[in-house]
């Protein structure tokens, strides 16, 4: 097993578009920076009430698409963590993340390698967990990275560094880089499993800009004619804890976001592992 994981993380760390992405979310995270400070001084100018208030989203003010809104109030200082917060969740880390891991889990289907590798292993299912283990570390040095990076930008941008309360940062850091993982596992099990890379892709990008809350209104819809109230199946789902997390969350909101992801996680990587040791390679 761990020199699966090594192959796995060698084959992560040659692989170039893993570099390109890395890139490409610097440079968008400096531009969405200016974009921000764009927005926040065209706010602090008006002698009106703010227009476009922030408001902590609810399963029911979930729409379609990736919006991102600066908490900032006028007068405030714009901190690390309130660009950083805007941007997870409007799902900007998560588009970078699940277009590498279906790249990254396609990217030897059918290739020498995995079938090399697959007929010296007897449970072949032991490579989508070594996969797993690559796509973490992918996950966690992204997330940290970004969050440096955002650092940077804000420095570069509004000529000053607030990082915001370290209290909330970490909690609120640790509970979305699980949630973020537990989606990249899910877009890599969607690869797995349809062994095709554009539809796959469509997939997980469409999973960022919440094009399944179409769906699931139809399924609480469906609910509450069976008589069950106020049921509300975003509240389950990574995607809605993406989004439904409270830029000061409780230790209950953590612990929920957490059930959530073990439970995604669990079953991710079961059915790809399953999907994986039947097929013919």
């Amino acid at each position: 097993m761990l020199n699966m994981i090594k192959m796995d993380l060698y084959r992560m760390f040659r692989t170039k578009s893993m570099y390109v992405i890395w890139i490409v979310l610097a440079v968008s995270v400096l531009f969405t920076t200016f974009m921000c400070k764009t927005d926040y001084d065209l706010l602090s100018k008006e002698d009106t009430v703010r227009q476009e208030q922030f408001a902590e989203p609810t399963a029911e003010n979930i729409n379609v698409g990736m919006m991102v809104t600066l908490p900032t109030e006028p007068g405030e200082k714009v901190t690390v963590y309130d660009i950083f917060f805007a941007n997870s969740q409007g799902k900007f880390y998560a588009l970078f993340l699940v277009i590498f891991a279906v790249m990254f889990s396609t990217a030897d289907i059918g290739s020498g390698y995995i079938k090399n590798i697959g007929g010296q292993v007897q449970k072949r299912g032991a490579l989508i967990f070594s996969r797993s283990i690559a796509l973490a570390v992918f996950t966690v040095l992204t997330m940290a990275g970004a969050f440096l990076l955002q650092g940077a930008a804000n420095y570069i941008v509004f000529k000053e560094l607030t990082w915001g309360s370290s209290k909330a940062v970490l909690s609120y850091f640790l509970t979305e880089l699980a949630l973020h993982y537990v989606l990249v596992l899910i877009c890599m099990a969607i690869a797995i499993i349809l062994k095709n890379n554009v539809i796959s892709m469509v997939i997980a990008i469409c999973l960022t800009m919440n094009i399944m809350s179409i769906v699931y209104g139809l399924i609480n819809s469906a609910v509450r004619k069976m008589g069950i109230q106020n049921f509300q199946i975003y509240k389950y789902t990574i995607t809605g804890k993406l989004s439904l997390l409270s830029m000061n969350p409780s230790g209950n909101e953590c612990l929920a976001a957490f059930g959530v992801a073990i439970v995604f996680a669990v079953i991710m990587i079961a059915a790809s592992s399953a999907v994986f040791q039947k097929r013919d390679i």
